[in-house]
């Protein structure tokens, strides 16, 4: 990004938004471009109250107009008899489903959009709703029909200037951390998930060797650690479940340190407690530092958003690799002047499916494109080059093209090439070149 452009981000109080989705709640991150760290709206001022239940509740007004409450004041005029209450809304979008009420059709993509536009509205006592210039949405699963049905719902709440991203829980805490003092994650980083269907862990790794560094992230479930109802069971039955449940968890983390050095722990989600875990909590605290929240992921969102309006030297000392991501820097040799130099298009650690660049180029000399695909991994540089067959080259910088690059999976990039002419002196001949470029070798 040039400089005047974070300057002006800068000067008119730019904001960006972490919106952290689930299908029963979520929770809504923000920063301003040049904050140090993002902070997360709470239900009530002055508590840690960050879940907004993802539901809707339609009112009646009268025959012609209706009025549509989110969250826990869905939920309260719902169970007040006021209106119906409208839940699954992630399910729902996943299947492009629609419901009916009092004989009026509402679809996903319709109900998914009010509830954000109104969560976002809740904002407005901290900032201007207006200066939000970027929003990462992040969920437990990226599956690209939901993804695209939130792109398409958020699109329609958004200006002309505010930019739309896509972050995996695993993209997020590695953004989370990095923001972080080095000193947390000096060696590997261990993050657990506590949900309704049990412990999801995830662990940090950073192979400090390659330039930049390469993080990784290792990802397991943890079914077992599923918490039960417990409101029927006999004091006896519970002390003994959640006895159980401290053996199990302190047996993970067990193995997890033993087999890697782990500088920090965070424990996220409220089934976490002092009172059941002491014995895991005891050896997670041995030489290692151990936090608990439950707002890392809409935080970690926040960061990823800003790193995309104003990427910091993070961006480019670190990348995050999965196998969603883009594992090389893709880039074209281009001559300026009397030198050669290289031009980037395509960055590692970017998701395939926000992996995309169009720019226009003059071909002087021949008819040659030619690309460098440089891994981040340890792999050998390649040089591939494209030859646009049947375009004569003038040699007079009268030859302009114009290259488009985007993904359909993770294992190509496709490229498309077509001739632009140069104005009404050497009109365009419609020509157009298509390539498939592989990522690894074949």
């Amino acid at each position: 990004m040039f400089i005047d452009k974070a300057l002006e981000l800068t000067k008119k109080n730019k904001v960006v938004i972490g919106f952290d989705l689930w299908n029963d709640f979520s929770q809504i991150s923000y920063c301003r471009v040049d904050q140090s760290m993002p902070d997360t709206l709470s239900m009530v001022v002055g508590e840690e109250q960050y879940n907004i239940p993802t539901v809707l509740c339609r009112i009646p007004d009268d025959e012609k107009t209706v009025t549509w409450l989110i969250g826990k004041d869905a939920q309260k005029a719902a169970q007040d008899g006021q209106g119906t209450l409208v839940q699954d809304l992630l399910l729902l979008a996943e299947q492009n489903g629609s419901i009916c009420i009092e004989e009026d059709e509402y679809n996903a993509e319709m109900l998914l959009e009010l509830y954000m536009r109104k969560a976002v509205a809740l904002l407005a006592a901290y900032i201007k709703v207006e200066d939000i210039c970027a929003i990462a949405f992040t969920m437990k699963e990226m599956k690209p029909a939901l993804m695209h049905i939130i792109r398409k719902a958020a699109g329609r709440m958004r200006s002309k200037k505010m930019e739309i991203y896509f972050l995996s829980h695993e993209d997020c805490f590695f953004q989370y951390m990095i923001h972080q003092p080095q000193e947390m994650w000096v060696h590997n980083v261990l993050l657990y998930d506590y949900g309704k269907d049990g412990i999801t862990s995830y662990s940090l790794q950073m192979n400090r060797k390659t330039n930049p560094v390469a993080c990784f992230i290792a990802m397991e479930e943890y079914p077992q650690m599923k918490m039960l109802e417990i409101s029927e069971m006999t004091e006896e039955a519970q002390a003994d479940f959640f006895k159980q449940l401290d053996t199990t968890l302190l047996e993970i983390t067990t193995r997890q340190c033993e087999e890697q050095l782990v500088s920090s722990v965070f424990l996220l989600g409220d089934y976490f407690s002092k009172n059941w875990c002491q014995e895991s909590l005891k050896y997670m605290c041995r030489n290692r530092r151990v936090f608990q929240g439950s707002n890392l992921f809409s935080k970690g969102a926040c960061y990823g958003a800003r790193e995309r309006v104003m990427p910091s030297t993070l961006s480019t000392s670190y990348v995050y690799l999965s196998d969603d991501k883009l594992r090389a820097n893709i880039g074209m040799k281009c001559d300026k002047g009397r030198e050669e130099i290289y031009l980037p298009i395509l960055h590692a650690g970017t998701n395939w499916y926000d992996a995309k660049m169009e720019l226009d180029v003059m071909l002087v000399k021949n008819n040659t494109i030619t690309l460098v695909i440089s891994p981040v991994d340890g792999g050998k540089v390649r040089i591939a080059q494209i030859s646009l067959e049947g375009l004569t080259v003038r040699g007079n910088k009268t030859n302009r093209v114009g290259l488009l690059f985007f993904m359909e999976d993770a294992q190509f990039v496709q490229i498309e090439i077509r001739d632009k002419g140069f104005g009404e002196i050497f009109p365009s001949t419609g020509q157009v070149w298509r390539e498939c470029l592989p990522l690894e070798f074949q």
